[in-house]
């Protein structure tokens, strides 16, 4: 059975939080892994919900879009090695517009419209389908979660919950 670590953000994932499950992930992989069984880090992110401490409340739709191209440019400068950008908002456009001004290229970053075609990419194609080992990290929609917690039962993984929320998909 293939076994991986799936870091996630509870369902209203911010910035700030996803920002940190990334790096948590970078330093997994630092610390597992050899030459011979690389750990890969893959990325599934919606929509993400910004900062309500009263400063941040009430931002505009641009500067979610720059909060949204800020995360898809970390993705790219911590190595994270397959990005998914689920979702059809403008502020997922700059998620995945930011890792490609930043440098990502070939197929190591994706937009796909929602959870359903994201679940189909993982499925079908074997260059974006997570191997033993690996780490996932999710945030955005509930619907994202379920994507993984499918993985159990399309795939036959064994998925290890971690995060602020360690429940898997379908436990709460």
């Amino acid at each position: 059975m293939t076994t991986m670590t799936v870091l996630r953000a509870p369902g209203a994932a911010g910035v700030a939080q996803i920002r940190e499950l990334l790096r948590t992930a970078a330093q997994l992989r630092a610390g597992a892994g050899s030459r011979d069984a690389p750990v890969r880090i893959w990325a599934l992110i919606g929509e993400l919900d910004l900062p309500e401490d009263g400063q941040d409340a009430g931002r505009s739709e641009n500067e979610r879009v720059v909060e949204h191209d800020l995360v898809g440019r970390l993705v790219v400068r911590l190595a994270i090695d397959k990005t998914l950008c689920v979702g059809d908002s403008r502020s997922v456009r700059a998620l995945y517009q930011g890792a490609i001004m930043e440098g990502s290229w070939g197929d190591e970053v994706r937009l796909v419209p929602d959870a359903a075609q994201a679940l189909t990419v993982t499925v079908d194609d074997e260059q974006w389908r997570p191997a033993a080992g690996d780490i996932v990290v999710v945030a955005g929609p509930d619907d994202l979660h379920a994507v993984v917690g499918q993985w159990q039962t399309v795939l036959g993984y064994e998925l290890v919950w971690a995060g602020d929320d360690a429940a898997g998909a379908g436990d709460e």
